[in-house]
């Protein structure tokens, strides 16, 4: 929640709008705008400045929109079921690494570098609160580096457990679909899964992933990934 927030600097007080939130289980400061001295604050509110007047525009809806969808599954809860915290293990953890990742890939998707400039300049602050400086590639392959595909394969059978457990599946009609998703995988990062050919973006010089999904007609809820030993019950 937004609050007012007075500095002293030098003696003099200025005024800032606060807003702290529980990062990892400790209150911490997600957001902070400088608002000015008292002087310019009183001049604000009585329309006695002609100074321009600056705004910060921030994603919202979208991100907003995605977090929502989030809530009955709860991705990253699954996650963390599989690949547990370790003992002195800090900050996100790798479910949420998980999710920040599926959030960005739903709204804009960037690099894995490019993550934490991105969320800075989003709302997360007030939808699923960050310290964006933890969202660095560094901290992601980390993290993932403790993902292998036994692990993976038993969170997406989770993953698609807890979709059938939401809705059951209606078979009069199920519809299967194809893409692709370029990667910013190195070259010399060995993959079989990450292949170069033709993009539907035309970024055929990078690395890219194919994906089928089968989801019902009434649901829209996916029921299958792209691989039979993906697959949820169903």
């Amino acid at each position: 929640m937004a609050h007012f927030h007075v500095k002293k600097k030098r003696g003099r007080p200025y005024l800032y709008v606060r807003e702290i939130a529980r990062v990892d289980g400790k209150p911490k400061v997600v957001s902070q705008v400088y608002v000015g001295s008292p002087e310019r604050v009183a001049a604000l509110a009585k329309g006695e400045t002609e100074e321009e007047v600056r705004l910060r525009v921030e994603e919202f809806g979208a991100l907003w929109v995605a977090n929502l969808m989030d809530k009955d599954i709860d991705i990253a809860s699954i996650v963390d079921s599989v690949i547990l915290r370790e003992e002195k293990e800090t900050g996100p953890t790798v479910g949420d690494y998980f999710l920040y990742s599926v959030l960005n890939r739903m709204v804009e998707a960037k690099s894995k570098r490019a993550l934490p400039e991105w969320y800075q300049r989003t709302a997360v602050g007030q939808i699923r609160p960050v310290d964006a400086g933890e969202l660095t590639s560094q901290r992601y392959w980390e993290k993932w580096e403790r993902v292998g595909e036994k692990e993976l394969a038993e969170i997406s059978r989770r993953f698609f457990e807890k979709i059938c457990e939401l809705e059951e599946p209606e078979a009069d009609c199920l519809l299967f679909d194809t893409t692709n998703y370029y990667t910013y995988m190195a070259t010399q990062t060995p993959s079989d899964l990450a292949k170069r050919g033709y993009n539907k973006d035309g970024k055929h010089h990078l690395r890219q992933v194919g994906l089928g999904l089968l989801v019902e007609r009434e649901g829209s809820y996916p029921r299958c990934a792209p691989s039979s030993s993906l697959c949820g019950p169903g």
